[in-house]
């Protein structure tokens, strides 16, 4: 069988013809919300100044559309007057604040999903008057999103061209709640985010790209970088960033405690054992004596076993102090570790600090060689003596920078005495006092640093008696001076597990959603003495973020219309 082609067509094709690009249906046109409520306002009163035909006509509204406003139905189980409110102008407004306030403070600032927020404008009856669906409420969300990353943007740029140039500390660290790992860096004494961002490497050449465009339009220079001493965090900042490292606290105390606090703690379990046991068969003897005297040992038997709890009660004493001694050498080596002693406020100088250090030291390798514990103790504290060497260090580099900088301001020999001696003593346990473990401690640091600020500036001194301009300077020195003394990573950890918490109660923090939460924590949260942590980096107040979202918060959703009931539509029947 042979096959034909078929045969060529002669006709031109003719050329395609455009489609007309517009929808064949046009959405429906939605007056705002504003506009409805001033028509609510102006005829509310039962004597209107206008008729609806003249509203109508100045404010360019079809009648019919007039009517189907100020005709709409009041929901049968609320107050006639709650809802003339809420229709009104006024209380437009106020559900407007309500509605961003719930987003800005529980979806954003307190990681509540957009289910919780319907769960409570339907619980409050605002689901009448603002739509609580997912889809709506997830629509709002994305907007104010956007527009949090916006506003960080738009007012760090404002803020840093007032901003006067300082030299700053980072805290840096990664976090893992996404595919790639989340890079945070973190300036201590104003806990300003400046890095916050999912990088597909850590290393020290990302480190690097990402800090200094994170820097970059700012008048600051990074002197001080504060990590776990992982590799790239140390190359990056002698490398990239030509800054000194400085390790943290949490991590060396860490790994010294580790082989100290197990070990020790199953010391004790065959002493608690044993006294556990000896005392249920003394407590056995007695009954047995006060019950019947008929075992003729029954006195010896009970002497012996008076001697076995002594024997155990005494070992489980010592093991219990070994563990105490343990802890306490530990958490000593956070409380020496200071450029001024936490009790007078005096200057401790670099080798003042190795000594109190190796104190501690000395005592866990005692503490090691009386409890009979396996070489991880022994070397364990020779690799913390390199790491407390460290430590030293930093704390002879920190009297370096802060002499150089305190020359910087060309004072008196006595007002640099006070500078020293009261001034930046007084500002550092003012930043630490609220670090304090207990309450009595944090009380004492901050007495100890109101009564040194006290004297440093007290009228007729060297430094009260310095013109407004100056004390101000001298004043931002200080501060700057004492936040390069960044020795723990407390800031960044507790980000993470802030991030986690995120994570965990939000689905995945992709980078807008990362962008926003950024943006709560340097420009919401505040401390308390209500400043964000954007206003202490910068040195300036920033513009209220809650206004200014104010300004631009979309119409809001408005509610479906109520549909009757599949049992009444039954009833009912078609048409």
């Amino acid at each position: 069988m042979v096959l034909r082609q078929p045969p060529e067509r002669t006709r031109a094709i003719s050329p395609p013809q455009a489609t007309d690009s517009l929808p064949p249906r046009t959405d429906p046109f939605r007056w705002d919300h504003q506009r409805i409520a001033h028509a609510f306002d102006c005829f509310h009163d039962p004597d209107p100044p206008l008729s609806q035909r003249q509203f109508a006509q100045q404010h360019d509204l079809p009648r019919s559309t007039l009517g189907s406003w100020l005709r709409q139905d009041q929901p049968e189980d609320l107050d006639p007057t709650l809802v003339s409110f809420f229709r009104s102008s006024c209380g437009l407004a106020f559900l407007r604040r309500v509605v961003l306030a719930l987003f800005l403070v529980f979806t954003f600032r307190g990681c509540s999903g957009l289910r919780s927020l319907g769960l409570f404008l339907r619980l409050t009856q605002l689901d009448r008057f603002v739509a609580s669906s997912h889809g709506a409420l997830h629509d709002l969300a994305q907007t104010l999103q956007a527009d949090l990353g916006m506003f960080a943007e738009e007012e760090r740029s404002r803020l840093a061209q007032g901003m006067p140039p300082k030299d700053i500390a980072l805290v840096a660290d990664e976090h893992f709640h996404a595919q790639d790992p989340c890079l945070v860096a973190i300036e201590p004494a104003s806990n300003f985010i400046l890095v916050e961002q999912h990088a597909a490497h850590r290393d020290a050449a990302t480190w690097t790209t990402v800090l200094t465009q994170a820097l970059h339009g700012l008048p600051v220079t990074v002197a001080l970088l504060t990590s776990d001493q992982a590799k790239g965090l140390i190359c990056c900042a002698n490398t990239g960033l030509q800054a000194q490292h400085l390790p943290e606290l949490f991590h060396g105390q860490h790994d010294l405690a580790l082989p100290f606090a197990g070990p020790l703690q199953r010391k004790k379990e065959p002493a608690q054992k044993g006294l556990r046991e000896t005392e249920e068969m003394l407590q056995n003897w007695h009954d047995e004596q006060t019950q019947a005297k008929r075992h003729p040992d029954c006195a010896k038997k009970i002497d012996l076993l008076v001697t076995w709890v002594g024997i155990y009660t005494r070992e489980l004493n010592a093991c219990e102090a070994r563990c105490q001694q343990a802890q306490d050498a530990v958490t000593g080596l956070a409380d020496v570790y200071h450029p001024f002693d936490s009790t007078t406020g005096v200057a401790v100088s670099a080798d003042e600090v190795r000594q109190r250090l190796d104190k501690h030291l000395a005592t866990l390798e005692e503490v090691a060689r009386k409890a009979n514990l396996a070489d991880q103790a022994t070397v364990a504290v020779g690799k913390a003596q390199t790491w407390t060497r460290s430590l030293v260090a930093a704390v002879a580099w920190f009297w370096a920078v802060a002499t150089t900088k305190v020359e910087g301001l060309s004072l008196s020999e006595q007002a640099e005495r006070v500078v020293h001696e009261q001034l930046l003593p007084g500002l550092y346990w003012q930043q630490a006092a609220r670090r304090g473990r207990t309450a009595d401690e944090r009380r004492t640091r901050q007495e100890l640093s109101e009564g040194l600020l006290r004297q440093a500036w007290q009228a007729g001194g060297a430094l009260g008696q310095l013109p407004e301009a100056e004390r101000r300077e001298v004043q931002r020195k200080g501060k700057e001076i004492v936040g390069l003394f960044a020795r723990s990573s407390s800031c960044v950890e507790g980000r993470n597990g802030r991030l986690s918490l995120a994570q965990h109660g939000q689905c995945r923090l992709g980078p807008a959603r990362l962008k926003a939460l950024t943006t709560i924590h340097n420009y919401v949260s505040e401390r308390e003495d209500g400043t964000t942590a954007a206003e202490r980096f910068f040195g300036a107040k920033p513009r209220d973020v809650f206004a200014w979202l104010l300004k631009r918060l979309p119409d809001l959703p408005r509610p479906a219309a109520k549909r009757p009931r599949k049992e009444l539509q039954a009833t009912l029947g078609p048409g």
